[in-house]
């Protein structure tokens, strides 16, 4: 037997000498001692995972080792941090997550843009987008629900590096929007201010609150939004409803149905007129409206604190689309029909960013109901101070999962739980690092359908991944303490886990709200980073289409792939004496698995994939074409007597500043991905190797609710289940 030495990493295990030899390889001169180390360090990961026989599940194609662990992660994940979030709570944050400043006040400049047609078109051409990313995100999670969302399937069916990618580029994306939340309630509430507080104790008083949400169990922070949420919804409901009753003529106005109809499309955009100038001022609604959709995916993001998520999370994204499209659509469609384009009060720059500026408030006022504005104007802060709330939860669970798996410090890993000695079931009770054990119960090659793999042939696995390669361990048990009703061995459940670094540690990035109130050039420079969080949410959502379909190009070749041995009609007894036993029941555990997976699936696919992704890339490179209307770039102002040809709503931002917000994001997303790559070598996941495993994933079918009237059950179809 060879011999081996103590490891380095870990004095309690032993490595072969080749892992040893690996470690203690001299290192080159010049700029390869970083580069070298790291992937000296990969090797010895690679080694001390892939020694001897310390792998017992050998058998297994790494790609379905790799969803193994992956799914064996999520698990200890779910363990440390349990479900708290409940149906209804997820089925409201998805409407209520998205309702806010963007449908209350940017409707305006969508309106003044394109005029009611052009603003109706633009919002029913992102819904479509919206749709078609919620059935193609329903799919994967509904088929694989626990291996950590879209990110964790863009890592197991695209590129490690991609998944790498997208996970920080959505953290960038919540935690920056956040500063822009906070500062939206302070401009709303400016309507009532009028100078009386400092805009700083503002800032300070509506990000303290909006942290202190979250630093409770996510049980707290799903019932305040679910509440929040429904107030939104109630709302949006009312202003629809009472604009529709205003346009038949009630109050002091008369009947003007479809009046403001009778000029269609804006008369110019940005001093360009005619047909071009109409065409651009339907595209500029068309980018408004994609940034106003953007956190329909939140549902796939909290799936990891959702009870019973391989039920709910789907549910939840397949019907999302239809409540906000219902929502924007029906609300966008209302203020075209009160407001004309050019109505003085829409285009007015003194009323940009506050709510004189949302249609519903102008046509109100034009109907005598002038109180209502105080309404908006409550329901708009509201809005802003949940959405707030919502970017803190969901930045600090990307920051908390980037952790686990390696890719951020491990000082946001870490959970804070009361009773302090107390671990949930199968937890550690210190979750620093995490740990992966290569043990699976479920390798059998002979077990049925569920446990099998649907594509892959046999492989070596990959290169490991940080944070997928620690060794096994056994999780340390905690004595019940003294005096304690428990069964010898039993621990207590804690009531409060909570990620409070990853909270703390997101929440600290609003503090750029404070911007605001420093100068003009920081305020510039805010402005610009928000700008550059738009740009990262639609590269998000472009890999989320990529991801689906290179998953639905999968399924397609692993179906291709056994196509003439699913054709053999044989029984189960005369299969072990066929020529190919081994390929006839590889066959008939894809048919079974891609059979589930077409459960979900819609019939429109891939095609509503690929125009989702068409759109999304067709507007990530066409957001910035204004400032190519500028005669000239230059850094400094020099003075010109020439006249200003734009209007006062029209006038174009600066060049370079505008520039650099539209089009720098891409190549930093660019830089992330195949920086990753080149460190760690990865590869894209051939569709020959890509395994469709459904191992460890709950099927019981929850109970669904009771109501007590058709009404009920309608209302309860469309806003909780």
């Amino acid at each position: 037997m060879e011999s081996r030495v103590p490891s380095l990493r870990y004095p309690n295990q032993a490595v072969p000498p080749a892992a040893d030899a690996a470690a203690n390889a001299p290192r080159p001169a010049g700029l390869r001692p970083s580069l070298h180390s790291l992937r000296r360090r990969h090797v010895l990961r690679f080694v001390e995972r892939d020694a001897g026989d310390d792998v017992p599940n050998a058998r297994v194609t790494g790609q379905k080792r790799r969803i193994q662990e992956f799914q064996k992660r999520w698990e200890r994940i779910k363990d440390d941090l349990p479900p708290q979030l409940t149906r209804s709570h997820i089925g409201m944050i998805s409407i209520g997550g998205v309702i806010g400043t963007g449908l209350f006040l940017g409707s305006g400049a969508a309106l003044h843009n394109g005029g009611p047609v052009g603003a109706l078109l633009g919002y029913l051409i992102m819904g479509s987008v919206v749709y078609c990313l919620c059935v193609s995100i329903g799919e994967m999670i509904a088929f694989l629900p626990n291996v950590g969302g879209v990110v964790g399937l863009a890592d197991l069916y695209v590129d490690r590096a991609l998944g790498f990618s997208l996970g920080w580029a959505a953290w960038y994306n919540w935690s920056v929007t956040l500063p822009a939340e906070v500062t939206a309630a302070v401009v709303v509430a400016g309507y009532w201010n009028s100078g009386k507080i400092p805009v700083a104790g503002l800032t300070a008083v509506f990000l303290a609150l909006a942290t202190i949400i979250n630093c409770f169990p996510s049980q707290v922070y799903g019932s305040f939004e679910y509440h929040f949420s429904a107030i939104k919804v109630l709302t949006i409901v009312c202003i629809i409803v009472l604009t529709l009753v205003i346009d038949l003529g009630a109050g002091s106005s008369e009947f003007r149905f479809f009046d403001t109809w009778k000029h269609p499309f804006t008369d110019s955009y940005l001093g360009v007129t005619g047909a071009l100038g109409r065409f651009l001022g339907f595209w500029a609604v068309l980018m408004q409206a994609a940034f106003s959709f953007f956190g329909s995916e939140v549902p796939g993001i909290a799936a990891g604190e959702v009870i019973d998520a391989t039920r709910n999370v789907p549910r939840a994204l397949q019907r999302v689309w239809i409540r906000i499209s219902l929502f924007y659509i029906g609300g966008i469609f209302c203020a075209g029909l009160l407001v004309d384009r050019n109505d003085p009060d829409l285009t007015s720059g003194a009323n940009a960013g506050t709510v004189k500026a949302s249609p519903f408030v102008i046509a109100f006022q034009h109907a005598g109901m002038y109180w209502i504005s105080h309404v908006i104007n409550a329901a708009v802060l509201l809005s802003a101070w949940s959405a707030a709330a919502s970017d803190i939860y969901i930045s600090s669970r990307f920051l908390f999962f980037l952790a686990r798996r390696g890719h951020a410090p491990q000082l946001f890993a870490s959970l804070v739980r009361y009773p302090r000695g107390a671990t949930s079931d199968g937890a550690a009770p210190q979750s620093g690092e995490e740990v992966l054990s290569s043990d699976d119960d479920d390798d059998d090659d002979d077990g049925d359908g569920d446990g099998e793999s649907g594509g892959g042939e046999e492989e070596e696995e990959d290169a490991a991944e940080p944070g997928l390669d620690t060794p096994p361990t056994t999780p340390p048990t905690t004595p019940p303490a003294p005096g304690d009703d428990l069964e010898d061995g039993a621990q207590k459940k804690p009531w409060f886990v909570l990620p409070l670094n990853a909270v703390l540690g997101s929440a600290a990035v609003g503090l750029l709200a404070f911007l605001n109130v420093t100068g003009p050039g920081a305020q510039t420079a805010f402005n610009w980073m928000i700008s550059v969080t738009s740009i990262a949410s639609l590269q998000s959502w472009a890999g989320m289409m990529f991801t689906y379909i290179r998953w639905y190009q999968g399924t397609a070749h692993a179906e291709n792939k056994y196509r003439d041995a699913q054709r053999l009609e044989l029984a189960d007894e005369d299969v072990d004496e066929h020529p190919d036993a081994a390929k006839i029941k590889k066959a008939r555990l894809v048919v079974r698995q891609i059979a589930r997976i077409r459960v979900h699936r819609h019939r429109g696919q891939p095609y509503l994939a690929w125009w989702a992704f068409g759109v999304c890339m067709l507007i990530l490179f066409t957001n910035g074409w204004s400032v190519f209307l500028h005669s000239g770039w230059r850094i400094a102002d020099i003075p010109d007597e020439a006249p200003n040809p734009y209007a006062p709503s029209e006038q174009p931002s600066a060049p370079i500043s505008s520039f650099l917000a539209s089009y720098v994001p891409i190549p930093f997303f660019l830089l992330l991905t195949f920086g990753y790559k080149l460190i760690y070598q990865t590869k894209m996941v051939a569709l020959d190797d890509m395994d469709f495993s459904r191992v460890n994933v709950d099927d019981d079918a929850q109970r669904d609710p009771d109501y007590a009237s058709p009404l009920a059950r309608v209302l309860g179809w469309l806003l909780v289940s």
